[in-house]
């Protein structure tokens, strides 16, 4: 049997996205943002970092684990850097404030550097570094989270998938773009899975014993890629 699937134009999708934040408690240009990284992340086929993850923020936002409306402050600037506190900020909201002002710190000084703390998911973070490429710049962003990948060998978390994303402009083409976690595959990958009700390779995951599991339900820790190339990478960046 063909597996059912429904399309949605990706206008709608957007504004239904920014509805569910604006009743979040997210102000209108934030909620705008919010909505334009999922639906940008869908388009591009990474669909585990796109509307997938809707439930999962109001459901942060009702927690208090994430703040509709933070304080966000400048701590600490220079010519060339910036570091921001995000008051627990919706990832995409602050990164991309953030972004924006370190562009302007590149086109003064000829590079800009951007620090952000207390924050919460970032998205797909390709789309950061393009902002930057957009702008005939080069962009890097690279993401810390807490312990979520098994050192090569261990049965438990205890390193970060540590996210990387790079964008540069070309001449003739598209950005060039690398967009990637120092996991086999990011964690959201394994949540689309169980939305589709599908099991996962094995070598992706180890269930909450240390063992590989093709079961994503039971997932507890990713495995690094490459196996000790991936974890020195997540533990170095």
């Amino acid at each position: 049997m063909a597996e059912s699937k429904v399309r949605i134009a990706y206008e709608p999708l957007k504004e239904f996205a920014k509805e569910v934040f604006l009743r979040a408690g997210m102000p209108s240009e934030d909620a705008e943002i919010e909505a334009a990284t999922l639906i940008w992340a869908n388009l591009r086929g990474v669909d585990s970092h796109g509307v997938l993850r809707i439930p999962w923020y109001v459901e942060n936002i009702d927690k208090g684990v994430m703040n509709p409306k933070p304080n966000i402050q400048v701590v600490k600037e220079t010519p060339a850097t910036l570091l921001i506190d995000a008051d627990r900020a919706l990832g995409p909201v602050v990164t991309t404030l953030t972004m924006k002002r370190v562009m302007a710190k590149a086109k003064e000084v000829g590079i800009g550097w951007g620090l952000i703390r207390n924050h919460t998911h970032q998205g797909a973070i390709g789309y950061y570094p393009l902002m930057a490429a957009e702008k005939d710049m080069a962009g890097i962003v690279i993401a810390c989270n807490p312990p979520n990948m098994v050192p090569y060998g261990a049965r438990v978390a205890g390193v970060q998938n540590s996210p990387i994303a790079i964008a540069v402009p070309t001449k003739r083409y598209r950005s060039l773009i690398l967009d990637m976690a120092t996991s086999v595959v990011a964690a959201g990958k394994i949540w689309l899975a169980v939305d589709k009700g599908e099991s996962i390779p094995l070598g992706w995951a180890l269930d909450k014993d240390g063992n590989p599991t093709t079961d994503p339900r039971k997932y507890a820790t990713l495995l690094p890629v490459g196996g000790p190339k991936g974890l020195r990478l997540g533990t170095y960046v």
